[in-house]
């Protein structure tokens, strides 16, 4: 009787054939038998408590197809699919034990990452609950997804600590590493680029790095790739291998393209980026003046002052030539041009998308449409027959304290 309950157990594959292989070559005693029937319906209730309720029909049939997964993935992973070994094992160890090398296998998965991101926290048990619950539901996990899974998750985890090493290796703390494909893809650039300094660039060095990768001779130093490699886990050998494959292959065309500069694969949006690390030590403008030099020159090195920035734009929207300061007759023409015209604001999107920096470029273009734009056609212009502003003496006071003025306020 004990037999015929036991084998009517037939919602995973695996483990009704061990069950089965085991009652027909007699490996299982009657009194063993009934202490796995009781075992079963131990484990059923601590199942169903677990993820609910045990004084529910539904959650306890539910907690049963649950078991019946666990314990099958548990025993095709630990014999390899011999149903003599399967058989064997649940001869000699209880049912509840089975359950929980099965939920202990689905745990260690979950604790593994499931990309290459960097996790802020650790998981919680109410996440790895939901996991549990994902996976031992009715259709439950099969042995070759799992595996297929393990190996995934595997990867990814090689991969970040291959990402951590290059960062110690290159003189970047781990704490600072934010993104592992944009870290490795940067570091596969300075290893490409021979004589680079092996250290993760900053954002000149990073102009320099792409700048010296275009070069139609640059070619990969594979003994200087070699040594760097030397003393590193064969894991990671393996995986610097693979990445400076991917960068030779995918990476170094699109920065061999043209029209792809430092700027663009920093901040553009091509869906690649590259890791670089701030510095104290350089000069804010550099930057600016090796990737936007035209942006450089008319605003002086000086684009973080909101005088300069509105002396650019309002002159470019007058259909003046931009500069970063404003004479007393510029400010005149600029007033005259917009009262007869008014704004040019197609001028100005287009500088800044042509030769602003990417990183600033969506800043620049809301303080131009949402602040600056709309308050300058107000204050510039000369409607109000109760308030003129014939002899431009208001519209030049509003330039003198936006603008980078070269002219002080009237004496009164």
């Amino acid at each position: 009787m004990a037999s015929n309950a036991l084998l009517a157990f037939d919602s995973r594959p695996f483990f009704d054939k061990a069950l089965r292989y085991g009652v027909e070559q007699g490996m299982f005693p009657l009194e063993r038998l009934n202490l796995m029937q009781q075992d079963f319906a131990k484990g059923i209730v601590q199942i169903a408590n677990f993820f609910g309720t045990a004084h529910l029909r539904p959650d306890l049939e539910f907690a049963l197809r649950r078991m019946v997964n666990l314990i099958g993935l548990y025993l095709e992973d630990m014999s390899g699919g011999d149903l003599c070994i399967a058989a064997a094992s649940l001869r000699d160890k209880s049912f509840l034990s089975h359950s929980k090398a099965g939920s202990d296998m689905l745990k260690r998965l979950h604790a593994l990452p499931d990309s290459t991101a960097i996790a802020g926290n650790a998981l919680s048990p109410a996440e790895q609950r939901a996991f549990l619950d994902e996976k031992t539901a009715s259709d439950g996990i099969n042995l070759a997804d799992y595996r297929a899974e393990l190996a995934l998750r595997l990867e990814n985890q090689a991969t970040l600590e291959f990402a951590f090493w290059l960062a110690r290796k290159l003189g970047l703390p781990r704490d600072e590493v934010e993104d592992t494909d944009s870290l490795i893809r940067s570091a596969m650039l300075v290893l490409f680029v021979d004589k680079a300094e092996l250290q993760v660039p900053t954002r000149s060095a990073f102009v320099k790095l792409v700048k010296a990768a275009k070069s139609a001779g640059a070619r990969l130093n594979d003994l200087r790739l070699n040594i760097f490699l030397k003393d590193a886990l064969p894991d990671f050998q393996r995986l610097a291998q693979g990445a400076m494959q991917r960068f030779v292959g995918k990476d170094l065309p699109v920065i061999r393209q043209a029209g792809t500069t430092a700027d663009k694969l920093l901040y553009g949006d091509n869906g690649e980026g590259y890791f670089f690390r701030e510095s104290l030590d350089e000069d804010n403008g550099e930057y600016d003046r090796l990737v936007a030099k035209e942006w450089h020159r008319v605003t002086k090195g000086e684009s973080d002052d909101p005088a300069v920035l509105s002396t650019v734009f309002l002159l470019l929207a007058a259909g003046l030539p931009p500069k970063a300061s404003l004479l007393q007759r510029e400010g005149k023409d600029l007033i005259r041009n917009f009262r007869e015209r008014g704004f040019d604001g197609a001028a100005v999107t287009r500088f800044i998308s042509e030769h602003a920096p990417h990183a600033l470029q969506e800043e620049l273009l809301k303080f131009w449409q949402e602040e600056l734009e709309s308050e300058a056609e107000g204050q510039l212009a000369d409607k109000d027959p109760n308030f003129p502003d014939s002899h431009m003496d208001r519209g030049l006071e509003y330039l003198r304290k936006t603008c980078k003025a070269s002219w002080k306020a009237p004496r009164r």
